[in-house]
């Protein structure tokens, strides 16, 4: 049990960390994050603090979950309490976006993921089906730590491979539209009238 919440706590915090900083490395591009947050349906008044605290949220979450996974390994209970809260709020972070990104394609907004940085793919439903992932991996790390003891002997070897492992999830999830277009195509953009 607790090398699959090993393996969640390195994939969503590497994936948040990736995301807060392209967001954040310079004022381009939290300009652009910012002004794609009203095509998920979110008030314009709202934009600029909805952009903020996810950003916030993003950079919080990580600093729970990356410096824990070290303090799981070695058996620690503080580090225990907070991964377990950091893949509780992973999960609620995600459960926003994916309802978001839901709603944006249920609406065919337009809108483009800006969560790694600066994007030309217009959201479909299998970005809706990403962030559904990413909150199963959060909720099912969140349960298998709270199912195991914090003082659960760890075999370094597989957690450090678990490790590895959500290390090449998070690059899978970070390049997701890279490798969604390879192997089934580029995404339409629904503003544009079909072609007869």
């Amino acid at each position: 049990m607790v090398y699959l919440a090993v393996f969640a706590m390195v994939l969503c915090g590497l994936v948040l960390l990736v995301s807060a900083v392209s967001k954040v490395r310079g004022k381009a591009a939290y300009a652009e994050f910012a002004a794609s947050v009203p095509a998920f349906g979110i008030p314009a008044r709202w934009t600029s603090l909805f952009a903020a605290a996810t950003v916030t949220a993003e950079f919080v979450i990580t600093a729970l979950l990356l410096p824990a996974t070290a303090s799981v390994l070695f058996g620690s209970a503080s580090g225990w309490w907070l991964a377990l809260a950091g893949l509780v709020f992973a999960a609620g972070l995600f459960g926003v976006l994916t309802a978001a990104v839901w709603r944006a394609v249920a609406r065919r907004t337009g809108a483009v993921c800006r969560c790694f940085g600066p994007a030309r793919t217009v959201l479909a439903h299998r970005h809706v089906v990403r962030n559904a992932l990413l909150l199963l991996v959060a909720v099912a790390g969140a349960i298998a730590l709270a199912g195991a003891s914090a003082m659960s002997t760890v075999d370094p070897v597989v957690a450090a491979l678990s490790a590895v492992v959500g290390a090449v999830g998070a690059v899978a999830v970070v390049r997701f539209d890279d490798l969604a277009e390879l192997f089934a195509g580029p995404i339409p953009d629904p503003r544009t009238p079909a072609r007869k």
